[in-house]
């Protein structure tokens, strides 16, 4: 099939001559005049690519984009805009800012034209590989760590019902039971981190604000037991409503879990989660009196199965990288500052939709 491109320009001559050098490069167009028709459009054909004039009749190219860019339907779409008056350094980044791929200067050599946009469609062509090959990945770990999970929980049942049956007649043989018992556990600990990273982001419900504190507390509900038995201080401040399909009481939950884990020997673990906004972004901030992070392992923490100590301390890499995942699917990132023996700074971003973030109002 031939790529679609959506052509939008008020100018009706300017329009023809774009569109004819369009379809002369093979493509197939549709046309538009107005932001409205725009928007439509976009969302009924589901273009490749759209040449979006910045100014429209009726809205500003940059609500156009706005809209196309927020709206789950057609997010992904690829939108350029052309422009011969709107020239300033200013338009340029704020038009890139409301989620423009690029911006072009009218006039524009065809050849020009027709090059970057067989450019972006390369790169769309490319992206939609990766998710492609990624997917396949998520499902196919996803169907390992199922499959495993039935068998691994009828040895562990079965196991325990031998040990409870034979209860004072295994002798020696008691200790490799419990061997026994204590390895299928930490296999299923293992398997049902597997299952929760693969459908970490995809498992995701519809986008709502809900308070951040109010999720906070339900993590510290679930983390009840822990914090009491290790005498960890949480302390937080008002904390803000944001955009959310779910998941961020797992990464309140992991990164503190992490700081009561990684505390330091004989201090008890004080925590503190702030967060502050950036230009319509919320920027979270877990901070703690652990043990620290080096340099040098701040971005491998967030590797699955990545693990910076031996097994005196419990865990298997997972619960950062799923954390992260959670994030990233909210438009945001994660990162950490630290420094060994001063404690560590876990921050992470959401903006104000939970698909995509863009750093300035529109």
């Amino acid at each position: 099939m031939q790529p679609l491109i959506l052509n939008v320009d008020d100018y009706d001559p300017g329009r023809y001559a774009r569109t004819r050098v369009l379809k002369q490069a093979g493509f197939s167009v549709v046309e538009a005049a107005t932001g409205g028709e725009t928007v439509r459009l976009a969302a009924k054909h589901s273009p490749s690519l759209i040449l979006l004039d910045v100014n429209l009749p009726d809205m500003s190219g940059f609500e156009v984009c706005r809209r196309i860019k927020t709206d789950p339907l057609t997010m992904a779409t690829t939108v350029v805009h052309i422009s011969s008056s709107s020239i300033l350094s200013d338009h340029q980044v704020q038009g890139l800012d409301c989620g423009a791929d690029s911006y072009l200067i009218e006039p524009i050599d065809p050849r020009v034209l027709i090059a970057t946009v067989k450019a972006f469609l390369r790169a769309r062509a490319a992206e939609d590989a990766l998710r492609r090959s990624n997917e396949e990945l998520q499902w196919f770990g996803y169907r390992v760590a199922h499959d495993l999970a039935e068998p691994l929980r009828t040895i562990t049942s079965h196991v325990q019902v031998l040990e409870r049956d034979l209860s004072g007649r295994l002798g020696d043989s008691a200790e490799s039971m419990r061997f026994v018992v204590d390895a299928t556990g930490r296999m299923r600990s293992f398997i049902d981190g597997l299952l929760h990273y693969a459908t970490a982001a995809s498992s995701a419900g519809p986008v709502e604000l809900q308070n951040s504190e109010t999720i906070l507390k339900q993590a510290l509900l679930n983390l009840e037991t822990t914090i009491a038995s290790t005498g960890a201080e949480v302390t937080y401040d008002p904390l803000p409503v944001v955009p959310t399909h779910g998941g961020l009481e797992h990464v309140f939950q992991n990164l503190i879990s992490n700081s009561i884990k990684y505390r330091r020997e004989g201090v008890a673990p004080k925590i503190h989660i702030s967060a502050t906004q950036k230009k319509g972004i919320w920027h979270f901030a877990i901070s703690d009196n652990g043990i620290g992070i080096g340099p040098e392992d701040r971005e491998k923490i967030f590797t699955i199965f990545r693990r910076l100590h031996d097994r005196a301390v419990p865990g298997y890499g997972i619960g950062l990288a799923i954390a992260q995942r959670i994030i990233q699917s909210h438009g945001g990132s994660i990162w950490v500052e630290s420094e060994p023996g001063n404690g560590s700074t876990f921050m992470f971003s959401v903006g104000r939709e939970a698909t995509r973030v863009f750093s300035q109002p529109c």
